[in-house]
């Protein structure tokens, strides 16, 4: 049986950074996590529980942040996934 945790520290700063520089893409660079997560369409609570490395994502949560920023899953879940975190638009 192979381990599938997630790192969860690794994943809530590569959200926040994501959240980032998705606010500044779209003109809004102090962009906080409850607007975002409004953007999202997902609990506020919820998103910055992620954020914070407290819990993991759900999958809707997950969905939702593919589908808004277009940054791969890959990248967000695997630690060792190198990349950068630009939202394509």
């Amino acid at each position: 049986m192979s381990d599938h945790t997630i790192d969860l520290e690794t994943l809530g700063e590569r959200l926040a950074g994501v959240r980032r520089t998705y606010g500044e893409s779209i003109d809004l660079p102090n962009l906080g996590s409850d607007a975002f997560a409004t953007l999202l369409g997902v609990p506020a609570t919820a998103y910055a529980s992620c954020e914070r490395g407290e819990r993991e994502p759900t999958v809707d949560l997950l969905v939702a942040l593919r589908n808004r920023t277009r940054i791969s899953l890959d990248w967000f879940l695997d630690p060792n996934q190198p990349g950068a975190n630009r939202p394509s638009q």
